[in-house]
């Protein structure tokens, strides 16, 4: 064998005993108590007085404040709504003197595809039936069905206020 490499071993012998001597004297373990060891005292059972005495207030959540929100704001739209009816419309496309004819134009035109109803209505004693189509909460939808009943029916019809 060569020197060089016989003295490379025998230095890396030296260092391992060395190492098993005195690693342990230094890692002996002597400070493992102190950083380890802690005092807890922990009772045997805790002390709670019962639910039927103590009286707990409700704890808020996000969703129950929603909640207040959303009836909050329809107790005043009740309010508001009693106040203001919401205001609606018709459009007239005939006026009969007598039931039967009122019910063939409105069974005419329910087949063609509208919502349609009659109207009795009495003036001095006299009662007449009005066809209506409706009711629509907007004017313009209305308006359109006007044009559409003058094209395909020829009907001449106008827009009323629904009782």
């Amino acid at each position: 064998m060569e020197v060089p490499l016989q003295q490379r071993i025998v230095g890396a012998i030296v260092l391992v005993t060395l190492g098993v001597i005195f690693i342990p004297a230094l890692l002996d373990g002597s400070g493992y108590r102190s950083r380890q060891a802690q005092d807890v005292e922990v009772k045997e059972k805790p002390e709670f007085p019962p639910l039927n005495i103590k009286k707990l207030e409700p704890v808020a959540t996000p969703l129950d404040k929603i909640v207040k929100q959303q009836e909050k704001a329809r107790s005043s739209d009740k309010k508001q709504l009693h106040k203001k009816p919401v205001k609606t419309f018709a459009l007239q496309v005939g006026t009969f003197g007598s039931l039967e004819n009122a019910e063939k134009l409105r069974d005419k035109l329910r087949k063609a595809g509208y919502t349609t109803f009659v109207y009795k209505f009495s003036n001095k004693g006299k009662t007449s039936y009005k066809v209506r189509i409706g009711p629509e909460i907007e004017h313009d939808v209305l308006n359109k069905i006007k044009q559409d009943i003058r094209k395909s029916h020829k009907i001449d019809a106008y827009i009323v206020n629904h009782p």
